[in-house]
């Protein structure tokens, strides 16, 4: 039974307390934040629970063996990097680190001393990713065209990160899990409507080696919320709308096929029409998946599937993608 500290109770804190108090691999033994009324809010709902306002003090406990953190992404590297030398497992929320360089020495330490470093990109444990995975790798779906993705909405706009590094980034988690090449390339331009705000609207394009190409539009500046992915191939595509709740993957029976014309210069054009399919798909939670990889990577000293070196190739992309924004727009070749 593995002993849990969560450090950071704000947003997200609060569904890794319960996903983790719901596993039965471990316990919550502590949690942390600097906001004292909001530790003794779960004092009362968890009595057993030890309350620390200074992560290094719950960090140093002997009796916890992983620590779970969901803070700023600026402490991101100086809490994990504590952990780490103090010997514990590390689970933390994404991005990894505010930069590569940061990255790497996470994953370093991690490694020098046979701990898990868990990064929590939880959309490679929804059902619905692996179904556009699945689906896409078939021969009957072709060849990959592009991906297009819409992630907007109102808020929380953030002081520390912009829209990409909070928004994309799950977007680049998707593309990495699905395409085995790595895109070469990004160009991106944003906006900041707000002078003492990060960027709050953006588009990204990344170019791969073959004829593949990624779209992404993110915003914290939408009146509606949108959550919607188009996986384009030559024989079938696929609509992933991720606030559907029943029918989150919809698989277009369309295509197309360029045929080369040999009596004329103009290349004929054959578009496939077919119908639609909608496969069924488990409704487990997906952090409730991520938890349990976690746990299993700890206890049998295996990779978990988010791991610190996909989290590494995310950031080095996001960070391309902010020198292409400071360069208005610029297309900027990725070395990863």
């Amino acid at each position: 039974m593995l002993n849990i500290g969560i450090i950071g109770l704000g947003y997200w804190g609060p569904n890794l307390l319960r996903n983790f108090s719901n596993n039965k691999g471990c316990q919550v033994s502590a949690i942390c934040d600097t906001n004292k009324s909001l530790l003794n809010k779960y004092k009362k709902t968890h009595p057993k629970l030890n309350l620390y306002s200074d992560y290094k003090k719950l960090i140093s406990n002997n009796e916890i063996d992983a620590c779970v953190i969901a803070t700023p992404v600026m402490t991101h590297f100086k809490i994990a990097s504590f952990a780490l030398k103090n010997f514990k497992h590390v689970f933390v929320e994404k991005p990894l680190a505010e930069s590569s360089v940061n990255c790497k020495k996470l994953i370093s330490s991690a490694n020098k001393r046979n701990l898990t470093l868990f990064v929590d990109h939880t959309f490679l444990y929804t059902d619905a990713v692996k179904a556009l995975k699945d689906y896409s790798s078939k021969d009957n779906f072709g060849d990959k065209l592009y991906y297009d993705s819409t992630r907007i909405n109102l808020g929380l706009i953030q002081n520390d990160i912009n829209v990409l590094w909070d928004l994309a980034v799950h977007d680049l988690s998707i593309l990495n899990y699905l395409y085995n090449d790595s895109p070469v390339s990004v160009s991106a331009v944003g906006h900041k409507h707000f002078s003492s705000k990060p960027i709050t609207s953006a588009f990204m394009t990344l170019k791969y080696s073959s004829n593949f190409i990624a779209h992404i539009n993110v915003s914290w500046l939408s009146p509606v919320k949108i959550r919607q992915t188009i996986l384009a191939g030559s024989k079938k595509m696929i609509l992933y709308n991720d606030l559907e709740i029943k029918n989150k993957i919809v698989i277009h029976n369309k295509g197309i096929n360029v045929i080369k014309n040999e009596s004329s210069s103009k290349n004929l054009v054959k578009y496939k029409i077919g119908g639609t399919n909608i496969p069924k798909l488990k409704n487990k939670e997906a952090l409730s998946i991520a938890v349990d990889d976690f746990i299993f990577s700890i206890n049998k000293k295996k990779q978990p599937i988010s791991n610190g070196h996909i989290a590494l190739k995310i950031v080095k992309i996001l960070e391309s993608a902010d020198r292409s924004m400071e360069q208005g727009g610029k297309s900027i070749k990725i070395n990863l």
